[in-house]
């Protein structure tokens, strides 16, 4: 890295000497420089970038006609309930191996009945899908027949990646090949869901990245993948801003896949939040520096380590915590079973502590959609959906592991209760719902005539407690 740095800095001092030394065509000279890094950069990578589209079912509307407002409010239709319909995807994606192995998304694949994979030279395979892990939106895909002479990409340590550094984002978006946009790194270790099971350490960038780009890759001015691009978060279109799983998550997320079949977390079983200057004067601290322990699990690897509420992290295996998204991104470059040293600050104390990393409960994330499932909906009298892009952005939802109500069946008493589409589910008979296997499983332990407590949450983020008995 050193090396590189250095060779970096020479290839700038070169472009600042040529700028003094023809200053009548000083802005051309540092412009054609630039121009050529970024052509150069573009040539050893985009060959190994493919076009994915895929078929299958998606939620929609049921109301295929736009309704006025008036009619919607009279008739209780403000929104939607939601139906399978077919459906098809595109997104970019980036050759892992030669074994024919690619890096794309998970939304785009989740409920894909077929998958097209097309080269830059316009040969198209089919695809399937190896494993997918919807907290990080990565997948993997494998091409299913051989294929010769596979470009393949060059992966760099995204640590080493600075705010500043030009970057290129590689990909297909709104529809058009192959195409190339240019920006900066804006930002490192963003979070953005804030979920204590994510793997969330974004690298922000100002390089255009709109639907089609996602999957493809963010590359450095070698040519080299430094991160796996998402789409816009969280509006409907560009922005100024977009986001990219750095290489090293990515990476790590897609040997799990590969080797276990999902994505293992480490758990440590406490929450953080960063804090400022007055908290820090508090805890007896003389930077706001660290990330400070708002809740311990009970048999948690924290409790049992002898984290306490009130705690600040300010050290993990002897590296300076800076705040609570470094915490997190340090973990998420651990494994269950490792041992951290932490080190801590409690009443203006330092202490060493030691924790053995746990790993939490398998996601669900190949799970598919409820829809269909009589027995559920005779039972409950209503359906529920996986909390979608789309539609969370319709009702104004953070993307979550949630489960959305998604159908009602009219005169049951969950509707004469008051559950309606729209509505997140958060418990049923206080057994929290972040997957349709969840609402599964409780569909299946409930007695005709018994009586259910479902806990939802408006899109105004209300909270409310529905009590009903099923049919009998």
């Amino acid at each position: 890295m050193f090396h590189e740095t250095r060779a970096h800095l020479t290839f700038l001092a070169a472009v600042v000497l040529t700028v003094a030394s023809c200053s009548d065509d000083g802005n051309t000279a540092t412009a054609i420089a630039l121009s050529g890094a970024f052509q150069t950069a573009t040539l050893r990578a985009i060959p190994a970038v493919v076009s994915v589209s895929v078929e299958g079912q998606t939620p929609v509307s049921v109301h295929s006609l736009p309704i006025p407002e008036p009619f919607q409010k009279l008739f209780d239709l403000q929104k939607p309930e939601f139906e399978l319909k077919p459906a098809r995807g595109f997104s970019s994606g980036i050759i892992l191996d030669r074994n024919g192995r690619i890096i794309t998304n998970h939304h785009v694949v989740a409920n894909a009945s077929r998958v097209i994979v097309r080269l830059m030279d316009g040969r198209e395979f089919g695809a399937e899908i190896i494993g997918s892990d919807p907290t990080t939106d990565l997948a993997v895909i494998r091409l299913q027949e051989e294929v010769e002479d596979l470009p393949i990409a060059s992966f760099q340590d995204s640590d080493g990646v600075r705010v500043g550094d030009w970057v290129l984002a590689l990909g297909n978006p709104l529809g058009l090949d192959f195409m190339v946009t240019a920006g900066i790194v804006s930002a490192k270790g963003h979070e953005l869901t804030g979920r204590a099971t994510a793997l969330e350490s974004y690298i922000q960038t100002d390089a255009a990245i709109n639907q089609g780009n996602s999957g493809g890759p963010l590359i450095d001015l070698q040519g080299r993948v430094v991160g796996i691009n998402l789409a816009i978060w969280p509006g409907p279109g560009f922005q100024g801003y977009g986001f990219a799983v750095p290489s090293n998550l990515a990476l790590r997320v897609v040997e799990d896949l590969l080797e276990y079949g999902d994505v293992r977390r480490p758990y440590l079983g406490s929450s953080v939040n960063s804090f400022g200057a007055e908290d820090a004067e508090a805890f007896g601290l003389n930077a706001v520096l660290g990330a400070e322990v708002n809740t311990v699990d009970e048999e948690s690897p924290a409790e049992k380590a002898g984290l306490e509420i009130g705690d600040v992290i300010i050290a993990l295996d002897g590296t300076p915590i800076e705040n609570a998204t470094a915490l997190t991104t340090a973990l998420a470059g651990r494994q269950p079973g490792d041992t951290v040293d932490l080190t801590i600050s409690r009443d203006g104390r330092r202490r060493e502590v030691t924790a053995e990393l746990g790993q939490f409960p398998r996601a669900q994330a190949a799970e598919q959609p409820a829809a269909g499932r009589p027995s559920a909906l005779e039972l409950l009298g209503f359906m529920v959906d996986s909390l979608t892009v789309g539609i969370a952005r319709y009702y104004g939802y953070g993307l979550d592991h949630a489960v959305i109500v998604s159908h009602v069946e009219r005169l049951s008493p969950a509707a004469n209760a008051g559950i309606r589409p729209g509505q997140l589910v958060i418990k049923i008979n206080n057994r929290p719902m972040e997957y349709i296997s969840d609402f599964r499983s409780v569909a299946r332990s409930i007695e005709p005539g018994e009586e259910v407590s479902v806990r939802v949450r408006e899109p105004d983020r209300r909270e409310t407690v529905i009590n009903f008995r099923t049919r009998r």
